[in-house]
Formats: C-alpha cells, sequence, structure tokens
C-alpha cells in the first residue's frame, strides 16, 4: 500500500518503462524518451497511461515492487501504448481497450518470462508483440475506435504542437543533404518510440550517447552492416526506410554487443555477424505477415537474440569469449569495467576459501607437477616444510625425525567441515625410509562442501585428534606434521580433491589468503597457486582489526564529519538483501557498499549511491584489507574504472575500451602503525586510489584509518585540495 502512494516510486516505474527499451535506467535517457514521445500528444499520453496502468496490474497481482520500481512489467506496455497512440483515435473506447489490451500485455509478461527465466533468458519486447498484434486483428471489427490520420497530416500535427521550429526542424532534418544511410538510421531510432521522423532519433541518438558510449557505437555500426548488406545482396535498400524496420538491428546491436554479453572484440564481432540473419529473417517474415497486413515490428531482434542467447548456454566453456554478464549493472561501461577489474581480482576465486593448513612461514619442498611423486591424476598437491635462513630442513645432521623444524608442528583444518576420513597407526619412519604399502600414512580427510574435501597426510604416529563425522572450525588443530607413509623426511602432504577417499585424484584448487616472499618482501596473495621453492605464511590475524572489520547485520555505526567548518553527522546501518549479500547501508545519500568478509580478508565487492558520500570514500579507501598487521605489507587492487574516473575524463575511452584501456585505478594499502606487537590499542593504516592515464597518475585520493578499542577511530580523505576527517562515536 506504501508504494501505491510514493510518488517517486511512480516516477521511477514510469522513467525505468521507457530506458529498459535501450536495456538502461538512466534517467536522464528516460526524461529525454518522454519528451520525445510528446511530440505527439495523444501517442505521449497513452505511453504514460500504458505504463501506469501496467504497473498497477502487476502491483494489484502481487509482483515484486522493485522490478515494478525497476520497469520491467511496464516497458511492453509502454510500446503497445505508443502504438495505440498513433494508429488509433483517442476517445472513451480507446482507453478502455487500452486497459484491456494492458491486462493482455501484463499477463503475457508474467507468463513468458516464467517459461523463459527456466533457461536463463530474456522475454525481450514478445509481449509487446502479442498486445499490438492482437488490437491490429482485433480492431477491425471495432467500430467505436477509429484508425488515425496523424502520418497524413503530419505536418499540421507538427505545426501545432511546436510551431514553425518544429516543422523548419522536421524540413531540415528529413529533406537536407544527410547521408541516406544516417537518414534511415535516424528515422530507424525514432520509430522505436512510434516516432517515425529523423528529428526524433537524432534527440534518441544524442541521449544514448550521453548514457553509454558503447551504445551509441553499436547502434550505428550494427546498422550500417545491415544498410551494406542490403545493398550488397541486391535487396531493396528503401524497405529499411519506409517500413522502419531497421530498429531490429540497431535493438540487436546494442542487446548482444553490449548488455547480456561484456562488451569486447567479440561481443561487437558476433553483433554484427547477426545482422545478416536478421535481414533473412525479416524478409521472410515479412513476406509471410503481409497476407494478414501486420507489422513485423521487433519479432526478428527476439528471435535472433533469444536463440544466440540460448546457444552460448550449451557450451561446455562458459568463460569463453563473448562472455554473459553475470551481474547486470544496467550500463555496458560498468559492466565492462566490472568484469575487466574482477578478472584481475577473483581469477581464480572459488566459493569455498582453503587456506593453508599451518601456523606461520613454511617452504614447499615439492609443488604441483612436482618432480617426485605429484604425477598424473595425483599432481597438483604441495608438500610443506620448514627451513632456515640457508633453507635446510634440519639442524645438525638430520638424522633424527625430531631434527626437522618442520616435525610435530600442529597441523590445522584449512577450512570449516565435517572430518571425512582418517587413517592412524601407521608409525613414522626412520629418515630415509619410505613405507610403500601405506603409502599416505596417517591422514586426515575433510569435507568442506559439495564433491569438495582436504587431505592432510604424513601425520605423526598417535597425534591425530578428531575422529570421523567430527565439524571442525577453520584453524582446528587436527594433528601434527610427522614422517609416516612414503615419506622419507618429515613434511606435510597437502592436497584438495573432488572424492572423500585417502589417495583421491586432486584437484587443482587454490590456496585463498596468504603471504609468498617476493624478492625479500612479504605479498598477499588471494586464492593463488604457490609453487615449488616458494615461501609461504599463513595470515595470523589481529583482534583489533578483526573487531573493527566485524560487520554484523544489525551493527550501526555512528560518525562525525568535518570539513573546513562544516560538521555533519552521518549513520550507516550494516544490512542484508534477500540473497544474504551484506552491505553497508547509508539512509542519508541511500548509498550502499556491498562487502565480504571470510575471517582473514574484508574486501568490498560493489557500490550503489553518491559519489560524494562518506560512504563511497570509506568503500574506496578500505577497498581490500587483510585482517592481520604486517609491517610495511602492501595489498594491490584494481578497481573498476567507473568507480574512479570522473564520467567527462573517461568518455573518450569508453568508445576504445572494449578494445583498448589506456586508464585504470588502482588501490594500494599500507600498515603504518602499531603501538604494541602483543596488546595492541591502536592500529594505523594507510590507502590511496590513483587514476592513471597511460601509467601516469592524473587523479589520486589518499586515505588514513586509525582503529582503537576495536573502532575506526579516525578516517581522513585527502582529494583535490579537500581534506575531510571523520570520527566514529558509535
Amino acid at each position: 500500500m506504501k508504494a501505491r502512494l510514493d510518488i517517486g516510486f511512480w516516477t521511477e516505474s514510469i522513467i525505468h518503462s521507457y530506458t529498459q527499451i535501450f536495456f538502461s535506467k538512466d534517467k536522464f535517457l528516460g526524461v529525454l524518451l518522454i519528451t520525445i514521445t510528446f511530440l505527439d500528444v495523444s501517442v505521449g499520453v497513452s505511453g504514460v497511461v500504458a505504463v501506469i496502468v501496467s504497473n498497477l496490474i502487476a502491483m494489484i497481482l502481487g509482483f515484486d515492487q522493485k522490478f515494478i520500481r525497476e520497469g520491467s512489467y511496464g516497458f511492453n506496455g509502454l510500446l503497445v501504448g505508443l502504438g495505440l497512440g498513433l494508429f488509433y483515435v483517442p476517445n472513451v473506447a480507446f482507453f478502455v481497450v487500452l486497459v484491456v489490451v494492458m491486462l493482455l500485455t501484463v499477463l503475457s509478461t508474467i507468463a513468458i518470462s516464467g517459461i523463459l527465466a527456466k533457461y536463463g533468458l530474456p522475454y525481450l519486447s514478445i509481449p509487446f508483440l502479442i498486445g499490438i498484434w492482437s488490437i491490429t486483428l482485433a480492431s477491425r471489427s471495432f467500430e467505436a475506435i477509429g484508425l488515425s490520420e496523424k502520418g497524413v497530416y503530419i505536418l499540421n500535427e507538427l505545426y501545432a504542437n511546436g510551431e514553425d521550429w518544429l516543422v523548419n526542424t522536421y524540413h531540415w532534418f528529413n529533406e537536407s543533404n544527410i547521408p541516406q544511410a544516417i537518414l534511415i538510421y535516424l528515422k530507424s531510432l525514432g520509430a522505436i518510440l512510434f516516432q517515425f521522423n529523423a528529428f526524433s532519433g537524432i534527440i534518441i541518438a544524442l541521449g544514448l550517447l550521453v548514457y553509454s558510449r558503447i551504445s551509441f557505437s553499436l547502434s550505428i555500426l550494427s546498422f550500417l552492416v545491415a544498410y551494406y548488406f542490403y545493398w550488397f545482396i541486391g535487396a531493396d535498400i528503401d524497405a529499411l526506410g519506409y517500413s522502419y524496420i531497421g530498429f531490429n538491428f540497431i535493438l540487436s546491436g546494442i542487446a548482444v554487443g553490449s548488455f547480456f554479453l561484456v562488451p569486447s572484440k567479440s561481443s561487437y564481432l558476433w553483433s554484427f555477424a547477426l545482422v545478416p540473419a536478421i535481414v533473412v529473417l525479416t524478409a521472410a517474415i515479412g513476406s509471410l505477415f503481409s497476407i494478414v497486413q501486420l507489422g513485423v515490428y521487433s519479432l526478428p531482434f527476439n528471435v535472433i537474440v533469444i536463440i544466440f542467447l540460448y546457444v552460448l548456454k550449451l557450451r561446455m566453456n562458459p568463460q569463453a569469449e563473448p562472455q554473459e554478464v553475470v551481474f547486470q549493472l544496467y550500463s555496458p561501461e560498468k559492466n565492462l569495467y566490472e568484469k575487466v577489474s574482477n578478472k584481475r581480482r577473483y581469477s581464480n576465486f572459488q566459493q569455498t576459501a582453503i587456506e593453508p593448513p599451518f601456523f606461520g612461514e613454511w617452504y614447499i619442498s615439492q609443488g604441483h607437477d612436482g618432480e617426485y611423486t605429484h604425477k598424473e591424476e595425483w599432481k597438483d598437491a604441495w608438500d610443506f616444510v620448514i627451513v632456515d635462513a640457508n633453507e635446510q630442513q634440519f639442524k645438525n645432521d638430520g638424522d633424527y625425525k625430531e631434527d626437522y623444524f618442520c616435525y610435530d608442528k600442529p597441523v590445522l583444518a584449512p577450512a570449516d567441515g565435517v572430518v571425512e576420513n582418517v587413517l592412524t597407526g601407521v608409525e613414522d619412519n626412520i629418515i630415509g625410509d619410505s613405507n610403500l604399502n601405506q603409502n599416505w600414512g596417517n591422514t586426515v580427510v575433510i569435507k568442506h562442501g559439495y564433491q569438495l574435501y582436504t587431505q592432510l597426510s604424513h601425520l605423526r604416529d598417535g597425534s591425530i585428534r578428531v575422529k570421523k563425522g567430527e565439524e571442525v572450525k577453520k584453524g582446528d588443530v587436527i594433528g601434527n606434521c610427522g614422517n609416516s607413509g612414503r615419506s622419507p623426511y618429515p613434511h606435510l602432504h597437502f592436497q584438495i580433491q573432488h572424492t572423500p577417499f585417502i589417495g583421491s585424484k586432486t584437484l587443482n584448487y587454490p590456496l585463498s589468503s596468504y603471504l609468498e616472499e617476493e624478492n625479500g618482501q612479504w605479498k598477499f596473495k588471494f586464492f593463488d597457486f604457490p609453487k615449488q621453492g616458494d615461501h609461504v605464511k599463513s595470515v595470523d590475524t589481529q583482534k583489533l582489526l578483526s573487531s573493527a572489520f566485524h560487520f554484523i547485520p544489525g551493527r550501526i555505526l555512528e560518525f562525525k564529519v568535518k570539513e573546513g567548518e562544516k560538521e555533519t553527522n552521518v549513520k550507516w546501518e550494516v544490512q542484508n538483501d534477500m540473497y544474504n549479500n551484506t552491505y553497508l547501508y547509508c539512509s542519508q545519500t541511500k548509498s550502499k557498499a556491498y562487502f565480504v568478509n571470510d575471517g582473514t580478508l574484508h574486501y568490498f565487492t560493489l557500490f550503489e549511491g553518491k559519489r560524494n558520500s562518506l560512504l563511497y570514500y570509506f568503500f574506496m579507501g578500505a577497498y581490500k584489507v587483510l585482517l592481520g598487521y604486517y609491517q610495511d605489507l602492501k595489498v594491490e587492487e584494481q578497481y573498476p574504472l567507473y568507480l574512479l574516473a570522473p564520467h567527462g575524463l573517461r568518455y573518450l575511452h569508453d568508445f576504445t575500451a572494449p578494445f583498448f584501456q589506456y586508464m585504470k585505478a588502482a588501490y594500494s594499502l599500507e600498515y603504518v602503525q602499531i603501538d604494541d606487537d602483543l596488546s595492541p590499542t591502536e592500529i594505523k593504516l594507510k590507502s590511496s586510489a590513483q587514476l592513471k592515464v597511460f601509467n601516469q597518475t592524473q587523479r589520486e585520493m589518499r586515505f588514513n584509518i586509525t582503529i582503537q578499542d576495536s573502532r575506526f577511530a579516525g578516517f581522513e580523505i585527502e582529494m583535490d585540495k579537500r581534506k575531510m576527517i571523520a570520527q566514529c562515536v558509535k
């Protein structure tokens, strides 16, 4: 009931119903599209009424208000309404029929979306086709509604609506020396909103250009491919002009090249490759539909795009090019920049985090595809030992297992799980010997999820502390490193596998969070594969950091923010959505910062809202924080470009981005100071966000974070000669 009286809700639902036609949520584009439809008042009114009625029907039926607000149930009704407003004379009977057709269109939308959603496919404008064809055929026997003569007396209508300037503009666009291909493109673009003139087309094109450079370029290029294909095969190019079917190629180019697929060379090529198929299908359907005097409208676009997207879902490798958009941001540029960032950030990401099964620093004596035992089906495993500064594994002469630094050291559960298998009672070997009959020695297998197990082998006889069926938490001690089984010297064999059996085939699966020594410095690794000869260290979390970043749903954070003489109070609340995604929410700015905390690492994943809010700056400054303190350790990451690059600065870059990128947004975090290693009360971090163009820094934001008593005592932001200081008061 609240939404029914919410003006903001209805305003957004109307605007988004218009923008959805171009796969967008851009409000500027939406207002522009609404304005264009009112060049013919009856068409504009019919469209708005159709949207309101469609959304009201969806609300009465009890459908999700989120989708109503996004225009998901309104844009097909809008298209039908615009068509009716153009073709028929508005009167009482007209609006009654309009309501009936909206009911048919909404029901079709819901039914078709339910069917296609099972296959992960969009319903596009199929409901519009059902609605417009139904009324076109049925109205031939409806005497109360009459056909409009707008197309016959269009100049009179333009004069009535806009006086001389609109008539002159119409003449200029339709009778000037604009190249035929561009003129037909503009008319086809306008025809999407049932505005059959080039003036509407150029306004829509400008709106597209402001909204998305990628969509704009694809709309032109896809149309030109169709135009010259018509010329190449000797078809009637004029058909594109007088039938206005050219919008099929425009919409298919945008849909395939930039919306459903991540913009790339491959998506562009496929959007062009599908054009000839749409041309052939358009001609074939046009021949059939001419018999019953029905328009083809957007049917070819719907058929080809849905078939193509369905074919992509049948691929064995969904990561192959072109790649489908997984999380839709309703902006080709944002989809692309998120993909570029995530490819680096989550290149080996797995849902379950498997961490090194030990405390402190260890050395990999044998990695994947090892030179001794890690071969064939067992090639994806690691052998860990401890070495000294001279990379020796033992003290004295190493004649006794007790001489080895790793011997009897605790072995930990690498993640939460249930003990699936335990083998005990295998004696430790004398140094140099191997027990080939009991190859794996004392072993524990832990189940962490569906078809995900870890195996820890060669444990010390009598050290295993867990039993089959027992639940374990990440970091629990399950036993001690030993020298049992096929083990000539003490070491820990660690592998990840699909099945619960001891000695199962290994699985190529990364370690989630660890430190690796590179050139004498420790580097943080996130879901990566350490190699033979690497020194790796498990992350020891710091309680002060862990508590500060322990954002559980319901937690409230309040800040006093000072910038110059201005002081404001800001409040955040930790919330989670229906999909159990957790985020910080600022009610003052309606901003959200989604994050993940796996106990070892806090990292933000997505920001929605205002770029001048404190929450945005916190998102940028604490983008990725390791929850352990390591002096001078540097954590680096790459932001999606749109988060840092101003819209105007990346304007030209957006055109080239699917093919070549010369801008990047880089994040860096350093651990500056801790007041006490054993019992700290204060930790200081500093981070920066840098926008680089051809590797030259063009813009920088600097952040200082002070944590005291498990809260953010200070958060400072410096940028563009501005300085903000935020202090947590709760």
